[in-house]
């Protein structure tokens, strides 16, 4: 009792810390207990779970059999005795013997299997593994949640960025647009030049309301994710060339134990219960035994035909017994059964074998996508401080009046670009990131 106070007092403080403080940004780690405390589907592979195991319970208690209340009532066209009788018994005194034409019947039943085949046993085997399996598709769930959260999380940070660069880059090109509206009153620059600002301004706006469109179906995404009407500020999270590190596919599958992983053991499992599906479909191939008791009494008034009519009388009625059954000819359908299950079980060999497959493409393709994403920032980085100087000096050129105005635009649009690719870049490497922790199912390990 002591330990489960302890624990559980632990994670409720755990909790409140996880909760997000007013007036402050929430982080990614409290966005993540958030949603593993609230998100809906998460909760219900856990009610999955507690199913599994009450299915377990039912399977187990199949094997005590069952006790059942049984009452009846027939009426029959002649009069009848309460109980069955032999000769000896009614030559006593046939007329005391009750007889009626309405019986009424009530007894405690009680039935057990004592051999079915196996198929009792396999039954509880496979709800076992499927107890297993449910266990294996919440940790699953566990992890795509997490996953979601942070790829979300670095996405919508990732809009903001570029929101912030693309309404920087707006307001640079209504400031070009307005001092060369006042160049051309002064004739210092012809009308084609104002229609050239005036054309990459309004794309520039049309381009950061669609940044912002993008960013509120994001938002709108993380906040149904944690289960929230109304999703609070996110805290950035800096992202620097040196924090980076390349990642290799074989080196990974090296270090890591592949077979390890939940993903794989599931499939495994499903293997295993496909197995067990086979045997227990050959279940029908075995006699089948049971046992069975029962005590009750039955009564009813005696008929018309009686010395006694009308009165009411009850006897005592017991039977024990023990029953076999075993299918001789069924016309095909217990083989078709079997066949069935065993092409199941292939069927489970072959997902896993599928599983394993993808499991490795995938981490290659996460680590590939990894290191690209650190050369793109890095090639980004150069680019964007070589054209940030170069905007600099072309704008420089185009007041002193020695380009025109495309070749400025030419280089803010360029620089937009190369910042974009940077923040692109960034974002894009700690979502890859992320997904090779999913894929190694690492990030709820990291969440504990």
């Amino acid at each position: 009792m002591h330990t489960f106070s302890f624990f559980t007092a632990t994670i409720l403080v755990a909790g409140l810390f996880a909760l997000p403080r007013p007036g402050q940004a929430m982080t990614m780690d409290e966005c993540v207990a958030l949603a593993l405390r609230n998100n809906p589907g998460l909760n219900k592979n856990q009610v999955n779970v507690s199913l599994a195991e009450q299915e377990i319970r039912s399977q187990k208690a199949g094997n005590f059999g069952r006790l059942d209340f049984v009452s009846g009532y027939t009426h029959y066209n002649t009069a009848r005795t309460l109980t069955p009788m032999t000769p000896a018994t009614m030559a006593g005194d046939p007329a005391s013997v009750p007889t009626t034409r309405n019986l009424f019947s009530s007894s405690i039943v009680y039935e057990v299997p004592l051999f079915t085949g196996f198929a009792q046993t396999r039954a509880v085997e496979i709800a076992d593994l499927s107890r297993q399996m449910a266990q294996a598709s919440l940790l699953l769930s566990r992890e795509q949640l997490i996953y979601n959260v942070k790829t979300l999380y670095v996405n919508i940070l990732s809009q903001k960025r570029q929101l912030t660069a693309q309404e920087t880059y707006a307001a640079s090109l209504a400031r070009l647009h307005d001092d060369t509206a006042q160049k051309l009153t002064l004739g210092r620059l012809a009308r084609i030049d104002l229609l050239k600002a005036a054309a990459d301004l309004q794309n520039a706006r049309a381009v950061a309301r669609q940044i912002r469109a993008n960013l509120a179906i994001m938002r709108g995404s993380l906040a149904s994710l944690l289960a929230v009407d109304n999703l609070e500020e996110l805290a950035d999270i800096p992202v620097k060339a040196s924090a980076m590190r390349a990642s290799g596919a074989e080196s990974i599958m090296e270090a890591e134990n592949l077979q390890g992983l939940t993903r794989v053991k599931k499939e495994q499992l499903n293997m295993e219960k496909a197995d067990r599906l086979v045997e227990q479909a050959k279940s029908t191939y075995y006699p089948q035994l049971n046992a069975s008791g029962a005590y009750g009494r039955n009564y009813g008034p005696n008929d018309d035909s009686h010395s006694n009519r009308g009165d009411w009388q009850d006897q005592e009625v017991w039977q024990a017994g023990v029953n076999l059954t075993w299918n001789i000819f069924d016309f095909g359908s217990a083989k078709t059964q079997v066949q069935k299950a065993r092409l199941a079980a292939r069927q489970a060999r072959l997902a896993r074998q599928e599983t394993e497959l993808a499991l490795k493409k995938n981490l290659l393709e996460a680590t590939e996508k990894i290191n690209t994403a650190i050369s793109d920032y890095k090639s980004a980085l150069a680019e964007t401080k070589m054209t940030e100087e170069t905007e600099a000096i072309e704008q420089v050129r185009f007041d002193q009046g020695a380009s025109d105005i495309t070749d400025l635009l030419l280089a803010k649009s360029r620089h937009r670009l190369a910042r974009g690719r940077l923040i692109d870049a960034g974002y894009r490497y700690l979502s890859n990131r992320y997904y090779l922790e999913y894929l190694l199912e690492q990030g709820g390990k990291q969440e504990q």
